[in-house]
């Protein structure tokens, strides 16, 4: 009971919050009534009080005057309040959408390129279409643009955004096919109107130019009944060449420059064939708006909407009961009448006022920011998942775990433990998942991410642990290497006699070790026999070291020699001694080398793991009523990732143009049609 009170406080406002202005004439009035009977009277400040009761006319003030002024009070109260339209509560209500359609056919045959009127045509035939979307507070619109070939922009639809959007990008250079046929663009409109159940329409057309020869073309397709049409014309009589993309200016096939002119004999001979009205294009809106007729109504000209609106239900008519008595006590001459002049004072729905605070509470306030600014909302929020799904869209994991911190609800806890698992602590998520399952065993999503983040967590502990273990073995093999390394050079010691020379005595001590190289050769095999004395010396001190490393080698992993050959190859230029140290720097070297190596494998392998299973853990996240977060395929992506990719995306170019080229081309693939003889090309 206790929560139903404090979520009707929570949802309380005023649907008109201006009407409670009111209140300070209920305060002034009185006062100022009070103050005009306390010095009523000039003659008070100079007649001797004590003789003013008998010289000055008193007022006469009865018992009934102050309970008929505080009923007054309380009344003026009750009917404010009522008027700035209390609401705690909300209905779903039927949506009811004007379905009035209109459909703009833009000309885009190459003449409308022309630069007559500035910028250009197709620019002025533009700004036309984005002051028709703008005067067009509802209904539905659709554009459609037309060359040789007719091609749908959008269809119906009552988002003037959508077609805004796409206005920039269209271009006769986008065309696939030259020409301009107007008939087929009222087919196309009329095809797509027929198809979205749309019976009554009004057709604008926007062009440049019209051929006589369009008269019998376009009755054919036409349904002048259903569909009526306006004819809004571009251009000059003086004309202008056409600029091409790549330079120079439109020519025929006799190498002259095309110059597009308006005929606009030619249009007014067209329009009166049809029986339509022409105008030409204008800076004012009177242009357009004189060509379409009245909005056309039919049977389903507002009808419902499948969706749904939640809207406040204004309370205030509670309180005219309580004004009822009041009137009762006023019931006099004139004052009656006057009461019933208060319903026409009843106010529009007022606008959203810059005070937020005054008339929104912070939970609509923040459900205003959660889209745009998810971390502004988090911090307007005082609902507590409200909260949490707005910190976690902000990627504050810390603060969602700490809002959704609800030890009875299911939901809550479910939504706490995504929170924990992104922000690192798989524990604490794996708690919060347990929890959510106690109260609910068939939440087979918090079952799922448990698993995935106690696998995770599982590896996480190995991958430790045998990192430790690979410290410990790391340290011993160290140890033993440095033993068998003193023992190695001792022997080479007493075998050489090698200690203290340098990089010249290499060829002395190639000779020296001759014979034994000689019998490290023959264990090779043969091959070594015909090269001249640099080589073998060369040979020697080669097969000296990799007998080196053979010895020290022996206790060591198989898988090392390759590194260690290596290294010990590298060292053959230096003095016999030098070379038996760096070999066992080189071995100690490549053996800690090979453990970082490993090391950063294993860091590697976890961080990808860890990565996957992260993953696979928020697959099951769903944003429902109460505030689930549902997570999308960017938040799933690190920091890193996030930056590498916006990189990447800026820079592709924004050519929406191209995607509207290669529609209109793969289109008139489809349909194509052979160009009539006679027609004109611009």
């Amino acid at each position: 009971m206790t929560d139903t009170w404090l979520n009707l406080l929570q949802q309380f406002h005023f649907t008109r919050p201006w009407w409670l202005l009111a209140l300070l004439a209920v305060v002034i009035l009185p006062w100022l009534n009070a103050r005009r009977h306390a010095g009523n009277s000039p003659w008070q400040q100079v007649i001797d009080p004590h003789l003013q009761s008998e010289l000055l006319e008193q007022q006469v003030v009865t018992a009934a005057n102050p309970w008929r002024l505080r009923a007054l009070i309380a009344a003026a109260v009750l009917a404010a309040l009522a008027l700035a339209g209390p609401a705690w509560e909300q209905q779903p209500q039927p949506v009811f959408r004007n379905q009035d359609a209109l459909v703009i056919l833009l000309d885009q045959s190459l003449s409308m390129a022309a630069e007559d009127v500035k910028p250009s045509r197709t620019d002025r035939a533009r700004q036309k279409i984005l002051d028709i979307l703008k005067a067009r507070k509802d209904g539905q619109t659709a554009m459609l643009v037309y060359a040789g070939d007719a091609h749908a922009v959008t269809p119906l639809t009552d988002d003037a955004d959508t077609i805004r959007n796409l206005l920039p990008p269209i271009s006769p250079f986008l065309m696939p096919a030259p020409g301009s046929r107007p008939d087929k663009a009222i087919a196309l409109a009329q095809k797509m109107l027929k198809d979205s159940g749309v019976t009554h329409a009004r057709l604008l057309l926007i062009t440049d130019g019209l051929q006589d020869k369009d008269v019998d073309r376009i009755h054919e397709v036409w349904d002048a009944q259903h569909f009526p049409l306006g004819i809004l014309a571009v251009g000059t009589l003086d004309g202008a060449p056409v600029p091409l993309p790549t330079g120079g200016f439109l020519q025929d096939n006799q190498g002259s420059i095309v110059l597009a002119r308006l005929d606009s004999q030619q249009i007014s001979r067209v329009a009166s064939g049809l029986g339509v009205n022409w105008r030409p294009l204008g800076l004012l809106d009177d242009d357009w708006q004189s060509l379409l007729p009245e909005q056309v109504q039919e049977a389903n000209a507002s009808s419902r909407d499948p969706q749904q609106a939640n809207l406040w239900i204004d309370q205030g008519y509670w309180l005219v009961l309580l004004l009822l008595p009041v009137c009762l006590l006023a019931f006099r001459r004139g004052v009656v009448f006057c009461l019933l002049l208060v319903p026409m004072l009843h106010p529009q729905p007022a606008a959203a006022l810059e005070w937020q605070d005054l008339w929104k509470t912070p939970d609509q306030q923040g459900a205003e920011l959660l889209q745009q600014d998810p971390a502004a909302a988090a911090s307007r929020f005082e609902n507590r998942d409200w909260k949490g799904t707005a910190a976690y869209k902000a990627g504050d994991y810390a603060t969602a775990a700490q809002a959704f911190n609800n030890p009875g609800n299911a939901d809550s806890l479910y939504n706490q433990g995504n929170a924990l698992a992104r922000s690192g602590d798989l524990q604490g998520a794996i708690n919060a998942w347990d929890k959510a399952l106690e109260l609910n065993p068939d939440m087979d999503d918090a079952r799922f991410n448990r698993k995935q983040a106690e696998d995770l967590l599982k590896k996480q502990q190995d991958q430790q642990n045998q990192q430790g273990q690979n410290q410990n073995s790391k340290d011993q093999n160290s140890k033993d290497q440095n033993s068998k390394d003193q023992n190695q050079q001792g022997q080479n010691q007493q075998g050489q006699n090698q200690q203290g020379q340098n990089q010249q005595d290499q060829n002395q001590q190639g000779q020296n070790q001759q014979g034994q190289n000689q019998q490290d050769q023959n264990q090779q095999g043969q091959n070594q026999q015909g090269q001249n004395q640099q080589d073998q010396n060369q040979q020697g001190q080669n097969q000296q070291g990799q007998n080196q490393q053979g010895q020290n080698q022996q206790g060591q992993n198989q898988q090392d020699q390759n590194q260690q050959s290596q290294n010990q190859q590298g060292q053959n230029q230096q003095g016999q001694n030098q070379q038996d140290q760096n070999q066992q720097g080189q071995n100690q070297q490549g053996q800690d080398q090979q453990g970082q190596n490993q090391n950063g494998q294993n860091q590697q392998v976890q961080n990808q793991q860890g990565q996957a299973n992260q993953e696979k853990s928020d697959k099951g996240d769903q944003q429902s009523a109460s505030g689930q977060p549902q997570l999308t395929e960017e938040e799933r992506l690190n920091a890193e990732q996030q930056a590498r990719l916006q990189q990447w995306l800026n820079r592709v170019p924004d050519q929406p143009g191209k995607l509207l080229e290669r529609k209109f081309l793969y289109q008139y693939s489809q349909q194509k049609q052979e160009q009539e003889s006679g027609d004109v090309l611009w």
